[in-house]
């Protein structure tokens, strides 16, 4: 008996496995206000509160795409260099204790002068 699974069912086996993940939990950018004007001299304070859900464990905090940090605590702070003027995008998004998404995520914008 062949058991393998033919490869036009892999994409919707992942589509239910991810979108299964997304229920329930909250996360909110407490500070900086999204559109905030930040220095590049000085390191920006962000403050934030979570909800962590059935399956959510930590926080993975990004700059511009990049991961900056591993947030455990579901209200608190963190610091954060931006170097380069201009606009930029922060993001927090809950993870479970494997590290996948749980499809949790909050982002704002902060221009750095």
């Amino acid at each position: 008996m062949d058991t393998r699974i033919p490869l036009f069912a892999l994409p919707v086996l992942l589509l239910v496995s991810t979108t299964a993940l997304a229920d329930g939990g909250k996360v909110t950018f407490l500070a900086p206000a999204d559109g905030a004007v930040v220095s590049t001299k000085d390191k920006v304070t962000v403050s934030y509160e979570a909800e962590w859900g059935p399956k959510g464990n930590h926080l993975h905090f990004y700059l511009d795409g990049h991961r900056v940090g591993i947030l455990r605590q579901d209200k608190g702070t963190t610091d954060v260099s931006i170097p380069t003027a201009g606009k930029h995008e922060l993001c927090l998004e809950i993870e479970t204790s494997w590290h996948f998404s749980t499809g949790v995520k909050q982002c704002i914008s902060v221009t750095a002068q």
